[in-house]
């Protein structure tokens, strides 16, 4: 641990305290870090003035803090191993580490969530991308477009068993579809550890708050989607208040029903709600088809008496109109009118009788019309 490094007085570098000068990775003499105590990792400058002063005893250079003697004895032979080592190093970071470590790929269905020294940077989208290498900048990639579905209640009678507002008990199963909310992608990487845990305990909170404030019946019967509709928007902005960074879908109530011990009652209720319901449309649909019947009949009724009641006041006008033109005729001449009105009369009257015309004598004479004899000849030669 740190606090037992730090005991030496060398800190975790190894520098300062005499006990730890064998420790110092660096090289560092005890006395080094320029008036530090040892408490802090040497500078970067004296890091690669020790770096170059290994390249060029590696190659048979000087060093470069003017003891030209002492580098080029024994202490420039250690500076060439040293510098040997940290270009080993350097190569077998820069191709085994570095490539996969600065190099990545997000698939089409993820998005990559990139992270430097533990906070949030940037987003990179579906593809490949680089970054920096562990430990500076790592990345998640959770899958933001696949569907997720968990299911409550199911084979669970403490999630299943709810108490509603009229203190019935009512058995639920339903399940809850989500997926990541690309928006919120930094949210749901920190914030939460567990999203299906969370989902779940969310989703049985909201749910318990919904039946809570509901009655059983319409739970059961006809307010089964108001249910899962309400569950949803409670679920929704728990999880954004917590800042999740879900997103819910949908929430389906598989079932919903009263407990087992009463299920047989409630079914009766439901068969007698669903024949009311049954006979009332019935009722509606004979109701639509009688009243148009009735309607049409009555508007018939009321065109053939429209019909009857003009041709009686037509006839009536033409008889009123008829009379006002021969009073006007008889009014010009009131001897010839009567005259014809008593010829047409006698016309009318005889001609459907037999005619007899009398002489002077007073002997009678049948009248044979010749029409008549013709006829009668015909008839009398079948």
């Amino acid at each position: 641990m740190a606090g037992n490094d730090n005991q030496g007085g060398g800190g975790p570098w190894g520098s300062g305290g005499n006990g730890n000068r064998d420790q110092n990775p660096w090289g560092q003499n005890g006395g080094g870090g320029g008036g530090r105590g040892g408490q802090e990792p040497p500078d970067l400058d004296e890091l690669v003035a020790k770096l170059q002063d290994g390249l060029r005893g590696m190659f048979g250079g000087g060093g470069s803090n003017g003891s030209g003697g002492k580098s080029a004895g024994g202490s420039g032979k250690g500076g060439g191993i040293f510098g040997a080592i940290l270009i080993a190093v350097a190569i077998g970071f820069g191709v085994i580490i570095w490539p996969g470590q600065a190099v990545y790929q997000v698939q089409p269905a993820e998005v990559g969530v990139v992270m430097r020294f533990g906070e949030y940077t940037r987003t990179a989208p579906p593809g490949l991308n680089l970054k920096l290498p562990w430990p500076i900048e790592t990345v998640e990639m959770p899958n933001v477009t696949e569907t997720r579905t968990i299911s409550i209640g199911e084979n669970n009678l403490g999630q299943s068993q709810m108490l509603t507002r009229d203190e019935n008990i009512v058995d639920i199963a339903f399940e809850v579809q989500w997926r990541v909310d690309t928006a919120n992608i930094d949210d749901f990487v920190f914030n939460v550890r567990n999203p299906e845990e969370a989902v779940s305990r969310v989703a049985e909170s909201a749910m318990r708050e919904v039946v809570g404030t509901s009655e059983l019946v319409p739970i059961i019967t006809t307010a089964r989607a108001e249910v899962s509709q309400r569950t949803r928007e409670v679920m929704q902005e728990t999880l954004d208040e917590y800042e999740a960074g879900i997103q819910i879908l949908q929430v389906n109530l598989e079932r919903s029903q009263a407990p087992q011990s009463v299920i047989d009652a409630f079914r009766d209720v439901d068969s007698a709600a669903q024949d009311a319901e049954r006979a009332r449309l019935n009722a509606t649909a004979h109701a639509n088809r009688v009243i148009p019947e009735a309607r049409g009949r009555a508007a018939e009724l009321r065109q053939q008496a429209q019909g009857y009641r003009d041709s009686v006041i037509a006839e009536a006008q033409g008889d009123a109109d008829r009379f006002v033109a021969i009073y006007e005729e008889y009014a010009l001449a009131p001897d010839v009118t009567r005259r014809r009105m008593y010829l047409e009369t006698m016309e009318q009257v005889l001609g459907g009788s037999e005619l007899i015309i009398l002489d002077e004598q007073g002997g009678a004479v049948p009248y044979l019309p010749l029409d008549q004899l013709g006829r009668n000849r015909t008839q009398g030669g079948q």
